[in-house]
């Protein structure tokens, strides 16, 4: 008899020997019987008695010996995620024999108290079944039999743990984002284990309760992000998992370079560790690496048995169940088609027991890569950029002063270098974020081995708040923009001098009176000023005029994103694919990578062919509107700086414009066949555009000029509250001013004007690329040739259409952001920019009132 486990050492346990004995005592017959429920064999092994609650706190059960429950609660203890400690019934049942089998070299008991220590969260701080595990497993005996590890392996040393997350050796294959070639599908095997430790078989992890989102079972492609979310019924959870906990082991399956399968550990962060009371794998969730991580093998999927609290019941008051796992793949960046050891992150989260109760799952794959390098000289460059911003920030404002005829630095010099530096940071924050990221999401899905990686998430944060700043500088740089085109001062120098003509008499006067006769019979008509108004009037139109439509911008994006499905290229998955895999997933950097891409392409898209084939052969309005000029006889001077601005030579060749339609027809017959002088400012030419610098003398002369004009509407403006009425009461003053001003232009183009003169030049390089002038314009002025005839537009959006179209497109991505709507951004962005136009139309008509003295009842 062996009195430890009171039974008969012949029969096996639960079974007691049962002897059939004759009247003389002499044994006739024995064998071995089991054991009825709830009884136990005697202590002389040859009957069965009772269990009793006195009789060493012993539990009788159908198919196991009779077992001691554990009263060291320390032991039997599982921490739950609100702090709260729970003692386990099932724990103190079974522990003992786990520890005693274990002790005994039995592999599955072995099995058994390792999964336990998983249920109780890697606790190691105080005695608990992963204590007595490493006992067993750090014993020199138990450590090999046989030359077979007789326990499992759970966890990994601290040194152990960044070797293996940053081991660049450790995974000898290559891998390929084409199917058709080796090593191009995720492929990871899980050994599972049922909870008392006897082994259930190897799975995928495609086929797993672990990818419990999805019915189709379908192998991950390498490269392809996952992620997936859903809402599981905790019954169909428990059914999954056939009522108790399954542990699995998770390995990676590869070719490695000689051709043959092999299997590599993937390491686990189980975020229910805790270490000094701290969650210690929830430290920088979004690093490569953190040495406080602990690292171990194993993880169970649903627990509904180790916090049974409630004895007899089938289910536990308390389940546990896997709310978020993420593996993640790094990319070697430094050896073509390499990886390091993926790693999965789990976190269990805790549930009231109910059957009908609604859980949400999210199960991620993601492919990141050691880019910390490449991001630190993404930040460099941008600090760099900085730097030089400022340098050429201070040069425009230089260009601006001198422009403006200021002598000094003074504060509206540094006001005006804060706008030019904020500027010129916003187009830098844009290209210095949208260009690596366009390239990092397209080189990612272009490539065949694995080299890059998208951004992780913290790089990310920062990208898109980059994106964020542009947004808000352009919109002020918007701001900046657009009140420098409503200041703007326009003026239309009207070359027609009055008409003469001679009325015929009837008498024929005598030689005294014929003298005073004929000067009875001159008559002078006055220049109309229809022409003017016409050409104030198409002027006024230019303002609104673009080289992009942003109606047709917005639709475009709509088409292409949602109705050709390109919205599918941000899918982080190899190749550029509209159908894509189910549960494939994105970034929000990668959605604004396609969506950026997208816009600019249509925005250059636009641009060309307007430039290329709308203005060329159907409407060009700039270089129409020079026409317009030579035939109305009228020259425009734009003023977009006080000694800074564009002329537009518009003066006829024919001296006059007010002429009747044979008239007119044939003056144009002879500009075709050159039968009279060029359009040109000067003889022999062609060229009506130039850009102008001015002496500081011109600018006293015409604010002189222009002050006695602004006098007279504002005396009006105080006598008479009807804008109206104040006109036609001024009209006359009005008219005489504008004439003096226009006989001072007119002077000064002809130069016939003492103390204010020019010459025409011809830019330098270096002055058109940094739009900059170094030629000194204090004494005399400078007209340099214009050869595009488009510079002029510079007045316009039209010339500025890069800021209103950066604006736009960081409106685009920043509303984006937020919303997660390519319509809802394309809408707002179409509000915004109509609202725009509209103020700058109307702050635009009434400064070209002012600054021109059109009557503004004729313009429209």
């Amino acid at each position: 008899m062996t009195g430890n486990e009171n039974q008969c050492s012949s029969c096996p346990y639960r079974y007691f020997a049962q002897r059939t004995i004759t009247d003389d005592g002499i044994l006739k017959a024995e064998k071995c019987s089991k054991c009825p429920a709830n009884k136990k064999v005697s202590s002389r092994g040859d009957t069965c008695i009772p269990c009793l609650n006195t009789d060493d706190i012993c539990e009788c059960q159908d198919n196991e010996i009779c077992q001691k429950i554990e009263e060291n609660k320390l032991l039997t203890m599982i921490e739950l995620e609100n702090g709260s400690q729970e003692n386990s019934i099932y724990i103190a049942k079974n522990i003992g024999k786990a520890i005693y089998g274990c002790n005994n070299n039995n592999t599955e008991a072995c099995q058994h108290l390792a999964n336990i220590c998983v249920l109780q969260n890697y606790r190691t701080e105080q005695s608990s079944a992963c204590t007595e595990f490493k006992k067993i497993a750090n014993s020199m005996f138990y450590k090999r039999n046989s030359e077979l590890l007789t326990t499992p392996i759970l966890f990994y040393t601290n040194s152990e743990a960044s070797i293996e997350l940053l081991h660049e050796a450790a995974i000898s294959a290559t891998f390929s984002f084409n199917k058709q070639h080796s090593n191009s599908f995720l492929e990871i095997i899980l050994i599972q284990y049922a909870l008392n430790g006897t082994f259930l078989g190897m799975i995928s992890l495609s086929e797993s309760n672990l990818n419990a989102c999805t019915q189709q079972k379908d192998k991950f492609h390498f490269g392809t992000f996952y992620k997936m979310k859903c809402f599981v019924q905790l019954q169909h959870l428990m059914d999954l998992s056939g009522g108790e906990p399954i542990f699995s082991d998770l390995f990676i399956l590869f070719m490695n370079k000689s051709g043959q399968k092999q299997l590599y550990a993937v390491p686990i962060l189980n975020e229910n560790i805790r270490m000094h009371h701290e969650f210690v794998n929830r430290l920088t969730p979004n690093e490569l690496y953190n040495p406080k991580w602990i690292l171990t093998r194993r993880l169970y999927f649903v627990d509904a048995i180790s916090l049974n609290t409630l004895n007899g019941l089938q289910h536990s008051v308390i389940v546990r169940y896997p709310e978020k796992i993420d593996i993640r793949i790094q990319i070697d960046a430094e050896s073509d088609g390499h990886i390091l050891a993926p790693h999965l992150r789990i976190r269990h989260a805790e549930v009231q027991w109910n059957p009908e109760k609604q859980l949400l799952l999210q199960f991620d794959i993601t492919y990141i890569a050691n880019e910390s390098q490449l991001f630190q000289h993404f930040e460099i460059v941008l600090l760099i950029l900085a730097a030089f911003s400022f340098i050429y920030a201070a040069i425009r404002a230089y260009s601006w002063g001198k422009r403006s005829g200021k002598m000094i630095i003074d504060s509206a010099t540094l006001i005006k270098l804060i706008f030019f530096e904020l500027e010129i940071l916003s187009d830098i924050f844009i290209f210095v974020t949208l260009i690596p990221t366009i390239f990092t999401i397209f080189a990612y899905k272009m490539q065949q081995i694995p080299q890059y990686a998208v951004f992780s998430h913290k790089q990310e944060k920062t990208l898109l708040t980059y994106i964020l700043i542009a947004a808000i500088l352009k919109l002020i740089s918007l701001f900046h923009c657009s009140a420098n085109l409503i200041l703007t001062k326009t003026f239309f120098i009207d070359w027609e001098r009055p008409h003469v003509t001679f009325e015929k008499s009837n008498t024929t006067p005598s030689s005294s009176s014929s003298s005073s006769d004929t000067k009875k019979n001159v008559k002078l008509t006055k220049p109309i000023i229809w022409r003017t108004c016409l050409l104030a009037n198409e002027w006024n139109e230019l303002q609104g005029y673009r080289k992009t439509s942003v109606c047709l911008q917005m639709i475009t994006m709509i088409a292409l994103l949602h109705w050709l499905k390109l919205e599918n290229w941000a899918i982080i998955t190899p190749g550029l694919h509209t159908d894509v895999p189910i549960f494939s997933a994105s970034t929000t950097l990668s959605e604004l990578a396609i969506i950026s891409s997208i816009y600019l392409a249509v925005s250059v898209i636009q641009w060309l062919l307007n430039i290329t084939v709308i203005e060329r052969f159907l409407l060009d309005p700039f270089h129409n509107l020079i026409d317009l000029c030579s035939i109305s006889n009228i020259s425009v001077l734009v003023l977009t700086h006080p000694l800074h601005g564009y002329y537009i030579h518009g003066r006829s060749v024919h001296d006059r414009a007010d002429t009747d339609m044979v008239e007119m027809n044939q003056c144009l017959q002879r500009e075709r066949e050159n039968l009279c002088g060029t359009r040109g400012l000067e003889a022999g030419s062609d060229l009506q555009t130039y850009i102008i610098n001015l002496p500081r003398a011109f600018r006293e002369q015409f604010d002189a000029a222009s002050q006695i004009l602004e006098n007279e509407v504002e005396q009006g403006d105080k006598f008479t509250t009807n804008h109206f009425d104040a006109t036609t009461a001024n009209i006359r003053k009005i008219a005489k001013g504008r004439e003096q001003l226009n006989n001072f232009l007119i002077k000064f183009i002809e130069h016939n004007n003492l103390k204010v003169d020019y010459i025409v030049d011809d830019p330098t390089l270096l002055e058109l690329l940094f739009d900059i002038e170094f030629i000194d314009s204090t004494n005399i002025g400078h007209f340099l040739r214009d050869k595009s005839e488009i510079a002029y537009s510079g007045a316009f959006i039209y010339g500025n259409e890069w800021i209103y179209l950066s604006f736009e497109l960081s409106l685009f991505c920043s509303v984006y952001i937020f919303t997660k709507s390519y319509t809802c951004s394309a809408f707002i962005t179409y509000i915004v920019s109509i609202i725009i136009k509209n103020l700058i139309a109307t702050y635009f008509t009434n400064h070209l009132i002012k600054s021109s003295y059109v009557d503004h009842r004729f313009l429209f």
